[in-house]
């Protein structure tokens, strides 16, 4: 009798492990199922070739899925916006490069094309002529010539001008400040602070086209009656603020991207690894602020040029 309860209680036993047995292992298996698609979905992420995650269910795996659907989510709207600005940002590279090459067109078009056909004319009409009205003519000729070689060197100067090879940078700065200044009818003060003498070539130009451009736009738009341009260096980062006392205007940054003159601007601040910020305020004048590394160079590093 003992042996037979002995044998029934076994099997009950035996009959309950295996219930056990069985009611773990499948929850381990779908816990184990849900690991390995945890594990896939963060390899497709990883290589960015997840189109899509499923966040369904219940349970700690589908808080998961939701964790990781909304980082997913988070990162193509990251990266959809980064390649909008970059492209943004290359059509107003683009824009501004199309327009200085049509304002240059106009330059040899209308200054330097005109006045060599004038010459032309000048020399034919006098081919024709008396000796004594031929030299007036031939007279009248080389002043024209004269005028279209200052018109070349104009149109070079505004290119690459010659001071930032011969004076460097704070001579040209200084002498740009008080060009547009008398130009356009504002006080030009113009302030150095710190050595710049071995500054790159590069970072010299891009300075100066900067300033250039904060000037014509001050001298097109402010109605300032006084500027200050202060060019400093303060260990290894360089600043350049160019402020005015004009008339301002609302910071907004969707008029700001349609602003290339601005946009140039802060273009070539990045393209020398440094920080543009522009402050304006209607009534209360401008400030433009450009932070650069310094950066020394031999003068073969590459330039740009253009406007």
């Amino acid at each position: 009798m003992s042996m037979v309860l002995w044998e029934t209680g076994m099997g009950w036993i035996s009959a309950m492990a295996a219930a056990l047995i069985l009611g773990l292992f499948y929850p381990c298996l779908r816990t184990v199922k849900h690991l390995f698609q945890l594990r896939n979905t963060l390899i497709n992420i990883e290589n960015g070739s997840l189109t899509n995650i499923d966040s369904k269910g219940n349970g700690i795996f589908a808080e998961l899925n939701s964790t990781l659907a909304t980082i997913f989510h988070r990162i193509r709207k990251q990266e959809d916006e980064l390649q909008r600005e970059k492209l943004r940002r290359l059509r107003s590279v683009i824009d501004g490069q199309d327009q200085e090459r049509n304002r240059l067109s106009r330059e040899l078009h209308d200054g330097i094309g005109q006045s060599l056909i004038a010459v032309k004319l000048q020399l034919e009409n006098a081919e024709t002529q008396n000796y004594s009205m031929m030299r007036a003519g031939i007279d009248s000729a080389k002043n024209m010539i004269d005028l279209t070689v200052e018109d070349v060197r104009r149109v070079c100067h505004a290119l690459m001008p010659a001071a930032l090879n011969e004076f460097g940078i704070v001579s040209t700065l200084r002498a740009i400040c008080s060009e547009m200044g008398s130009l356009a009818g504002f006080t030009a003060v113009f302030e150095n602070e710190g050595s710049l003498d071995r500054m790159s070539k590069k970072s010299q130009v891009y300075l100066y086209r900067i300033t250039q451009e904060a000037l014509n736009n001050i001298a097109k738009h402010a109605r300032a009656t006084k500027v200050i341009l202060r060019l400093s260096r303060e260990n290894n980062i360089v600043t350049l603020l160019v402020s005015d006392n004009g008339k301002g205007f609302i910071f907004d940054p969707v008029s700001f991207a349609q602003r290339n003159g601005l946009q140039n601007m802060r273009e070539r601040t990045q393209l020398l690894q440094g920080e543009f910020t522009i402050h304006s305020q209607p009534g209360n004048g401008t400030t433009i602020k450009v932070s650069i590394p310094y950066t020394t160079g031999n003068g073969k590093d590459q330039t740009d040029i253009g406007g």
